[in-house]
């Protein structure tokens, strides 16, 4: 692409198979003195709402309304010049409004109003709120639901007194915070709206502290539309249901469930990012389930299910009006676009043939929708699957790719051959019954232009240490022993020596590793590496540590460079873990069981109870380059599911480095050092995955 502009390049990609405009976010860093606003200019130099919001670590966040085609990329210049653009926007502690929606928030915290300008027509019949339903199901807690407990009404809800404020007052978006404490459980609720078409949803965002009991915390919105069925989506499918009974009372539904009112005249779609379970009590109420923690009825008992989901949750859910059905409001896509927000990289910048977009894959059928687009396992064509999504089939549909199609062929989901398939003047050509999928393998033509390769040269490396072991030979070498002790207790593991291999490539960058029953680690003791001469602007360290997650301080020539090295074996990346405690209690004696003999010792049991400590959850961020499933342990032999790790760590380097010097701690060992010249940099603007830090703008309370 071509990604030369005045400010700052921000890339935006659009995951979904249709035209969007919608919020981007990115995290970068200004120049000092930059104003505030920032400008933000598309692909077609018009300006977009946009706004700053503060970040991390001296950074900050511009959120701003961007527009993408389909499987595809824009470039935005993020100038360091005042907006000239007015909001359209409105928003104080008790309500928001855009162009689509009013929403009100009463004195408790609640949306009690959300009135939807498009069709004139309140969504609402009484405030939408958090419930607490008590769930003490009689056997087989962590799953089971019994329908004695779903009759009864909500034990209570989420109530105050709360904090409100603003936290987003902006031309993009805008947003309440409502921060409350009930039932032992911290809840901070984001009501947020957007500009544009990104403002035909009012989304809810949630950070919880969840402690609370015996409960599932239901999201329950009280419709103005009123029906016996609601709609529940499938993911390539869908299924009209009634409200609850004995039989079905909870329900799975992926991306959203819907209410149309029973005239057919309207209806409100609940979207939901990754909570499956649903219900109806009544003919106007839909409930989403966001958290459960069962109680014990007296049946079968898993103590420690009592106290599962407990930590903190960040949920995402929204509500999306529309008239006639759903299929007609086209409400399942905003469901879509929740799930897949835009996501945001910086670029270098630099000319390029394909000018300032790109869309990678398209379908002139808004009632087809993509499912995968990936490289096959096994050839170098492009799978794609894709699904009709209204119910009513689809004839006809064009498919088109970013270069013509050559050849197609049917394939299942095993990307096994299934068939023939027609291409028409460059496209693929399909038809779909209700709900059908489909799934092609197919060859593009040759691109005009193709990007250059990395260039790439290995470092020579004084090699010390085998960390690597052939089976049953542990006398080989160790990853975790220090030198000065090679034998105390409890080290001894290496990487298993038949896995590794001698080459590994990383985005078209190799590493090259010793043959094996060789030394094939440095350990950092402030070595100098000299770096081979030439134009390169990278280099790559494949890496680990021992004994945990080791700091490092680099040197390249005179420029100082710290980077964690992430520990060989262990986990990368766990949730919140629950503490236990273990303790022996007496087993009742059994009404007509046989009485104990006289100075009998009782009978006990071992009982092991949540003893409330929490484990904070944590993601290691570093490229995993290789892995094993497995590590040699003292004796040489697999320690099967003891994971072991190689890691890639990028370092950006002036023009004609000479010097690599590695940090002094032992702990750290280095396999492979590579320097490249590669391409324009591109960085993620916004976290790829869950980081587990606070949410944008600070934490949520005292956590």
């Amino acid at each position: 692409l071509d990604t030369r502009v005045q400010g700052l390049s921000v890339v935006v990609y659009n995951p979904l198979d249709v035209a969007r405009e919608d919020i981007s976010e990115a995290t970068i860093s200004l120049p000092a003195g930059a104003p505030h606003p920032v400008s933000v200019v598309g692909p077609d130099g018009k300006e977009v709402p946009s706004q700053l919001e503060p970040g991390a670590a001296g950074t900050s966040r511009v959120l701003f309304l961007a527009k993408a085609p389909s499987v595809g990329y824009a470039v935005y210049d993020v100038r360091p010049v005042a907006s000239s653009l007015q909001s359209e926007l409105r928003v104080t502690e008790s309500s928001l409004e855009n162009a689509r929606y009013k929403v009100e928030i009463d004195h408790n915290g609640d949306v009690q109003s959300i009135f939807d300008k498009s069709i004139q027509q309140e969504l609402l019949s009484a405030p939408a709120r958090l419930a607490f339903q008590t769930e003490k199901p009689h056997d087989w807690p962590a799953w089971n639901m019994d329908w004695a407990d779903q009759q009864k009404p909500p034990r209570g809800y989420v109530h105050g007194p709360a904090k409100i404020r603003i936290v987003e007052s902006g031309p993009a978006r805008v947003a309440v915070e409502v921060e409350r404490e009930s039932e032992g459980s911290k809840f901070v609720q984001t009501i947020r709206l957007s500009a544009g078409d990104a403002g035909n949803r009012v989304e809810f965002t949630n950070d919880i502290d969840w402690h609370t009991r015996e409960a599932a915390l239901k999201a329950t919105f009280p419709l103005s539309a009123s029906n016996v069925n609601a709609t529940y989506n499938w993911d390539v499918g869908t299924i009209e249901r009634p409200t609850n009974n004995e039989q079905k009372f909870e329900v799975a539904s992926h991306q959203w469930f819907d209410l149309t009112d029973q005239s057919g005249t309207f209806g409100t779609t609940v979207l939901s990012d990754c909570k499956y379970g649903s219900d109806k009590p009544d003919n106007n109420t839909l409930r989403l389930t966001l958290i459960y923690t069962p109680g014990l009825g007296g049946g079968i008992a898993y103590n420690d299910q009592t106290t599962q989901d407990f930590g903190h949750h960040r949920i995402v859910y929204g509500l999306a009006g529309h008239a006639g059905d759903w299929r007609k409001g086209a409400t399942d896509w905003q469901a879509y676009r929740l799930n897949q927000p835009m996501i945001a990289f910086t670029s270098d910048q630099h000319d390029g043939a394909l000018g300032k977009q790109l869309s990678l894959f398209n379908t002139d059928s808004h009632h087809v929708r993509t499912l995968a687009f990936k490289k096959a396992e096994q050839s170098d064509e492009i799978v794609v699957r894709t699904v009709e999504t209204a119910g009513a089939g689809a004839e006809n549909v064009r498919l088109a790719f970013a270069a013509p199609v050559v050849s197609a062929r049917e394939v299942n989901g095993q990307e096994m051959p299934v068939g023939a398939a027609r291409v028409v003047n460059g496209s693929l050509v399909t038809s779909f019954t209700p709900y059908q999928l489909h799934t092609f393998a197919v060859r593009l033509a040759p691109p005009a232009k193709k990007v250059a390769a990395p260039l790439w040269k290995a470092v020579s490396l004084p090699y010390d240490t085998q960390v690597a072991t052939e089976t049953g030979k542990p006398s080989q070498g160790c990853m975790d022993c220090p030198l000065s002790d090679p034998t105390a207790d409890g080290q001894g593991h290496a990487f298993p020596a038949e896995m590794l291999p001698t080459l590994i490539d990383f985005a078209g960058v190799r590493f090259l590793l010793p043959a094996a029953g060789k030394p094939n680690a440095v350990t950092a003791r402030g070595q100098r590496i000299a770096l081979p001469s030439g134009d390169f602007n990278r280099i790559y360290l494949l890496a680990a540590a021992a004994a945990g997650d080791q700091s490092g301080d680099f040197r390249v020539d005179d420029h100082p460079v710290n980077l964690k090295i992430q520990d060989w074996t262990g986990f990368i990346g766990q949730w919140y873990v629950r503490g236990w405690t273990t303790r022996q209690v007496v087993v009742p004696h059994r009404p007509g069981s046989p009485e104990p003999r006289p100075g009998s010792q009782p009978i006990t049991q071992a009982v092991t109870e949540f003893n409330g400590q929490l484990a904070p959850a944590f993601i290691k961020p570093a490229e995993v380059a290789w892995f094993a499933s497995h590590r040699h342990n003292t004796d040489g032999a697999n320690e099967e599911y003891s994971y072991s790790y190689l890691f890639a760590y990028p370092i950006q380097v002036p023009s004609g480095a000479k010097t690599l010097v590695l940090p002094s701690n032992e702990k750290i060992r280095i396999l492979s050092v590579t320097v490249a010249k590669e391409n324009a940099g591109i960085e993620p603007a916004q976290p790829l995955y869950d980081t587990f830090s606070p949410p944008p703008g600070g934490p949520v309370g005292d956590r």
